[in-house]
């Protein structure tokens, strides 16, 4: 495996190659602007500032890490204890105002502590972001911290701005890292004024690796609640090769405000997951109770990580470490007893884990970074090179031929072109909507009786024949089927009725939903489809018959288009379908009395657009209560159906004087044997057949849906022109190299802007000669 500083060297001469092509390319969409989509320019604009920021880090050959976290998850106190002395702020103070960077130093010499102080400006931008956030909602403590930052900056305003005159800040070399520790408690903690004026503190030390140059930013709480600490925090993650994110051990949860600074961590880095370069450290791992909550609680932590390798998901207790190994400050020794730290630790089964953070951020820094350094720079170069492929797309077309010689000055469409085009666009458009009137547009009230196109009303006949069909050849409605469904383990004369009735409409109700959804809307689709190709045709001809007009007017792959007519009609239907089918076959005449009054307001709707024949069975509430139409006839037996498939009503009447209707009797009785449910069944499928052709097709709105993807199609194709340009490019084209000989134009050449052209198609060249580099 490569080391870090062979990969660093061949990444960082791909990079550079790669970023010559990033520069011609922003450079020629500046010139053809109009040309390539926004998005498209955008997007390489946003790559060429990721690309960039990632040379400056090669350059640099730097390794930057973020540490992030809430407000006192700790940070301060990690990094502390990977010092071995207590010098950042951190414990009970609030005092991480700043965004504080711990840079490695590669000898005692080179040490140094800055501080930089925000200026008079920046502190009255800090006041106004507080009382923004104070005005909003805030927690007890976030208001309470803030009121109290704001408050204090007011009453110290006058030697706040004391240090806002220091412009080069403050600097102090050291040789060993005590030496400043008093600068900085003073700066910190002993003078308010100074804490609150503080923007950044930088401390070079030799306790990071002297080897690297590592840079550990300790960055503010991004949940502060002041927009200035949440865009230091922000612009520390877009530098950002690693990230330690200090997380409290006894709280395994990710709340909003992480999940957002996650979010910009992962999206600024597209290329590489959170998880390939995060440390997640959980602190405080002392504070659990015991070996059993500890290991619940890490498993807790590991579910809201999963995709975070477990040695990468350390406990530590900083304090513990301080207090044994390094120079803890005399507030922690007075609240912390070694021995106490000791002792718990060993109950919990763990040890201070700073060490073996140590050890794994070093691996990772020596190893692992390699391999994530390479996904990253393949990433940015993919996403250039498909960036130059896309624009070389666009542009080529346009401008390929002139960089090849192919066309000359005198080879040019002139200013005539577009003057012939308007006026023979405005013939076109006005003979389409002609012949559109006439040809295809249905009549006022499209969905009524005899208002379709002969297309659509072939479609309403297709329908009739394919429910015909659907319901007369049901799997559930042949004879030897019902009698299985009826028995259900029982013999055929000690069966329940009751049960048997419900069992066999359960199985029709099922086959015929299915039969519904997956069959009934092809014939609809193709009828209307037949319309489709006639409007395409005819723009083929008023085009001159010119190559892909049929595949730039549909805009798609036929087959999707297809399939959502398909779905339209699917869903038209089902919408009335799906309720017919539960009003007549769902439940037994004497158990509908529920229905009824759920689905009131759809069955007043189909008895609404009822065209049927018989005016009296346009009452479908009462048929549906009764078993009856309005006038009381008996019903008739389903329509379709084959003597040998299934009972008919009569024969099922005869043979079951029972079941005569008495004239005062108004509702039919349950029946009481298989013949009797049968013949039930069947006088509801036929009811059903009849509200299916002459009220669902009309209250679906096929027709009205037809005339819309018509529409849709017809305004396209004048759409596609006045808004787009679109036939005026397909034209030029074919009369500029002569692919159309029907297109009734004579190219009068022109010097019209060529020169301008030959030199964006050079520059075209030349970013194709780059792009041939970029690996």
């Amino acid at each position: 495996m490569a080391t870090w500083l062979e990969t660093c060297q061949q990444q960082l001469a791909r990079l550079e190659i790669t970023s010559v092509l990033a520069d011609k390319l922003v450079t020629l969409c500046n010139k053809t602007g109009e040309d390539i989509a926004p998005e498209l320019v955008q997007k390489l604009n946003t790559e060429h500032m990721r690309l960039n920021r990632q040379l400056e880090r090669l350059h640099a050959n730097r390794f930057e890490v973020a540490v992030i976290g809430l407000e006192k998850a700790g940070k301060s106190a990690l990094l502390n204890a990977w010092l071995g002395q207590e010098i950042l702020p951190s414990a009970r103070e609030r005092c991480t105002f700043t965004s504080t960077e711990i840079w490695s130093a590669q000898t005692e010499q080179d040490q140094l502590l800055f501080i930089q102080y925000y200026s008079k400006e920046e502190i009255s931008k800090l006041q106004q972001q507080r009382k923004e956030a104070l005005a909003g909602t805030l927690s007890d403590k976030e208001r309470k911290e803030i009121l109290e930052d704001f408050e204090d900056t007011e009453k110290n305003l006058n030697a706040i701005y004391e240090f806002t005159k220091l412009k080069n800040g403050f600097s102090q070399n050291f040789l060993d890292i005590s030496e400043i520790n008093e600068q900085l408690q003073s700066a910190i903690f002993k003078n308010r004024a100074q804490s609150l004026a503080i923007k950044r503190i930088q401390l070079k030390t030799v306790r990071l690796r002297s080897d690297r140059d590592i840079i550990f930013h300790d960055v503010p709480g991004f949940n502060s609640g002041i927009q200035m600490h949440s865009e230091q925090a922000i612009d520390r993650l877009k530098g950002c090769d690693a990230i330690i994110y200090a997380k409290e051990m006894k709280q395994p949860s990710i709340t909003g405000p992480e999940k957002e600074i996650l979010v910009i961590a992962d999206s600024e880095d597209p290329g590489i997951k959170v998880s390939d370069k995060i440390f997640v450290v959980l602190t405080q791992a002392d504070a659990l109770d015991d070996q059993i909550d500890f290991k619940e609680t890490l498993a807790k932590h590991k579910n809201y990580w999963p995709a975070v390798p477990e040695r990468r998901m350390i406990p530590v207790c900083a304090r513990a470490h301080l207090v044994e190994f390094g120079i803890p400050s005399e507030d922690t020794l007075r609240r912390t007893k070694s021995a106490d730290d000791k002792l718990k630790l060993k109950k919990l089964g763990i040890t201070d884990g700073i060490l073996v953070l140590k050890d794994t951020v070093n691996n990772y820094i020596d190893h692992e970074r390699v391999g994530v350094l390479q996904k990253r720079c393949d990433v940015l170069v993919n996403n250039i090179r498909q960036y130059a492929s896309d624009i070389i797309g666009k542009l080529e077309p346009v401008y390929g031929a002139i960089a090849n010689g192919d066309i000359e000055e005198d080879d040019l469409l002139g200013s005539g072109f577009n003057q012939w085009w308007g006026r023979e666009w405005q013939r076109i458009k006005k003979d389409f909507d002609v012949w559109y009137a006439e040809s295809i547009q249905g009549r006022k009230e499209a969905d009524a009786v005899g208002a379709e196109h002969q297309e659509l009303a072939a479609l309403h006949t297709a329908y009739d024949q394919k429910i015909d069909d659907l319901l007369t050849n049901l799997t559930a409605g042949q004879t030897d089927e019902l009698k299985r469904i009826y028995t259900a383990g029982r013999t055929i004369s000690m069966p329940d009725p009751r049960e048997g009735n419900y069992k066999i409409r359960e199985e029709l109700f099922r086959e015929i939903q299915q039969k519904f959804e997956t069959e009934l809307t092809d014939q609809l689709a193709q009828s209307l489809q037949v319309l489709i190709d006639q409007i395409v045709q005819k723009t083929q001809t008023l085009l001159w018959e010119t190559d892909d007009v049929r595949k730039t007017l549909l805009n798609a792959d036929e087959s999707i288009e297809q399939a959502r007519i398909r779905h339209g009609f699917q869903v038209l239907f089902l919408r009335f379908g799906r309720v017919a089918v539960e009003a007549f076959i769902a439940k037994p005449l004497q158990a509908r009395e529920r229905l009824l009054n759920e689905r009131s307001a759809e069955i007043k709707t189909l008895e609404a657009f009822y065209q049927g024949a018989d005016p009296n069975k346009q009452d479908v509430t009462h048929y549906l209560r009764y078993g009856l139409w309005a006038n009381k006839a008996p019903i008739p037996s389903a329509a379709g159906k084959t003597a040998k498939t299934t009972v008919k009503q009569d024969a099922a009447t005869e043979s079951n004087p029972a079941r005569k209707i008495p004239e005062e009797q108004e509702k039919l009785p349950e029946p009481n044997n298989f013949e009797q449910v049968v013949e039930e069944i069947n006088g509801d499928l036929a009811a059903l057949k009849e509200y299916l052709k002459n009220s669902v097709f009309y209250a679906a709105g096929f027709v009205t849906y037809c005339n819309q993807e018509l529409e849709r199609i017809r305004n396209r194709f004048k759409e596609m022109e006045d808004n787009d340009r679109q036939w005026i490019g397909l034209i030029r084209t074919a009369v500029k190299y002569e692919r159309n000989p029907n297109i009734p134009y004579n190219i009068a050449h022109s010097r019209r802007d060529f020169r301008m052209r030959r030199e964006i198609a050079l520059e075209i060249k030349e970013v194709r000669e780059s792009y041939a580099q970029v690996h």
